[in-house]
Parts: C-alpha cells; structure tokens; sequence
C-alpha cells in the first residue's frame, strides 16, 4: 500500500492576481508569452470570440439547425448544470506536511490548501 502524492501548483507570487481585473465580468488570457491582460466584458448576449489569437466580444451569428444529446455525469461528479459553482469548500490543511496521505482522506484530483505556504495542492496519486 502506498501513501497519496500530492502536487503543489503554486506560490502565491507565481500567480495572476485579482488586481488585474478592475471591473465586473473582467476575464483573463494572455496577449503575448507570459503576459496576462484583461478582456473587458462585452455587450449584453455577446459571445466570446477569438481574431488572430486576439480574443473579443461579438454579437452571436444565426443558430445552426442542430439535435440535443442527453448526457449524465460521470459517477461521483457534481453537476452543475452549466451553472456558476460559488462557495466551494475544499480541504484546508495547516502545511504540506499535512496533506492527506491516505486512501480514505485522498482523492485523485482532490484540491487542498496549506495555510501557512498559500499553496494549492491537488492529488495526483491517490493512497492506496
């Protein structure tokens, strides 16, 4: 039997701040290599769109004639039915030295946060 690996994503200086972001519906993408910027939001029923790697908001073109498949999550999955998810709780853990190492406290793909690194961790091999 071994033991859960976990993977630290990392630093809390290696990361895109919230400060970038100024107004509501700001997103994210890079405009160059390593270089995040901000798209403002669009238009009420805007889509996103991308022009030569640059993405944008335009009106949305005619619907396609097209056929609805019915699908069903994975076991285990929450579905949230193309909702917005908001106030997930993860695992929390004081350090890396406590991470889950188990089978029955693991689970690959399962996220937690060490407190006192400001790191997220997610499970890439669980205990057995």
């Amino acid at each position: 039997m071994g033991n859960a690996t976990w993977k630290k994503l990392a630093y809390e200086d290696e990361v895109i701040t919230k400060a970038l972001l100024v107004a509501t519906g700001d997103m994210i993408y890079a405009s160059g290599a390593n270089t995040p910027a901000a798209l403002t939001i669009g238009d009420d029923n805007d889509v996103l769109t991308v022009e030569t790697d640059i993405p944008g908001w335009a009106p949305p073109a005619a619907p396609a004639a097209h056929t609805l498949n019915s699908h069903n999550a994975a076991a285990g999955a929450v579905d949230f039915d193309l909702q917005i998810a908001t106030d997930l709780v993860i695992m929390t853990v004081a350090a890396e030295a406590n991470l889950p190492v188990a089978a029955a406290s693991s689970a690959l793909g399962m996220p937690c946060w060490c407190t006192s690194e400001k790191t997220l961790h997610i499970c890439n091999l669980k205990g057995t």
